[in-house]
């Protein structure tokens, strides 16, 4: 591949930001999107070409942040909509390219689409994420519906008692997968509070 067509990325300095414990601005004791913006010209002085922003959506935060609630509100302690806007100008200004981690192998719980899945067998969501019933052994005994482990230990199916299903969670139970293969998942046209898809 000629020079010239290299991704930028290839050979660019990438400096990683998680928020909560980066700089905080207000006192409060964890980091925030205007202690970011603060320290954008000393960033600028290490030669960095980009920075990558660990997610800072709003979330329960029972994974850092990668349990997100809410992809187009900003976890409060973190700042505000404007707060991002404003940091993204910032870096533009300084010649910056600014990466977002942004999360898809999965939600919170507690993000509108899973409390709709969960609502009924029926839901429309329901198939936007991975529900499979249980196994039963010889005694009656209740058994998930394979043995695929979490990356955290224990299984990757959690017990819905309301549905009589389990979900899949390749991380913690309040992070459940969506359902790549699902159509309807592929095309959501917004990954915030209800979203849709497109038609």
């Amino acid at each position: 591949m000629p020079l010239s067509q290299v991704p930028w990325w290839k050979n660019s300095v990438i400096y990683q930001i998680y928020p909560a414990s980066y700089k905080d601005s207000n006192g409060d004791g964890i980091g925030d999107i205007q202690g970011i913006i603060s320290q954008l010209d000393y960033i600028k002085s290490l030669g960095v070409d980009a920075i990558w922003v660990c997610p800072f959506y709003d979330s329960p935060q029972y994974d850092m942040g990668y349990d997100v609630a809410d992809y187009e509100s900003v976890y409060p302690p973190y700042g505000t909509v404007a707060d991002v806007e404003a940091l993204i100008a910032g870096c533009h200004a300084r010649g910056l390219r600014i990466l977002f981690d942004l999360v898809v192998n999965h939600t919170s719980s507690l993000h509108a689409w899973f409390k709709e899945s969960r609502a009924s067998k029926t839901s429309p969501k329901r198939d936007w994420y991975i529900w499979r019933p249980a196994k039963y052994d010889e005694h009656g005994n209740r058994h998930p519906p394979n043995n695929w482990r979490s990356c955290f230990g224990g299984s990757a199916w959690e017990w819905d008692e309301p549905t009589q299903e389990y979900y899949l969670h390749v991380f913690c139970m309040e992070q459940p997968d969506l359902n790549w293969e699902n159509p309807a998942t592929l095309n959501i046209e917004s990954p915030g509070r209800g979203g849709g898809t497109h038609s």
